[in-house]
């Protein structure tokens, strides 16, 4: 899968309670906006090792799902 925004995962949805699967990762609404607000914009998942990577104009950045979760 190519990289993604952020956006288009988090403007969907309503309930910051509620959770994406990207590739297979279950990742929380909540992080994903949190991550929006410290300066994220793209993300790229790598479901083999079960990692997200962020990035953004000044910012860099590779969780796991369990540290995503762990955001909220």
């Amino acid at each position: 899968m190519a990289h993604r925004k952020i956006k288009d995962y988090v403007s969907r949805r309503i309930n910051d309670d509620e959770e994406v699967d990207i590739e297979g990762l279950r990742i929380p609404i909540a992080a994903l906006k949190g991550l929006m607000e410290r300066g994220y914009v793209h993300l790229k998942p790598y479901r083999e090792n079960r990692t997200v990577t962020f990035w953004g104009r000044n910012c860099t950045a590779c969780f796991t799902e369990k540290s995503l979760r762990e955001m909220t």
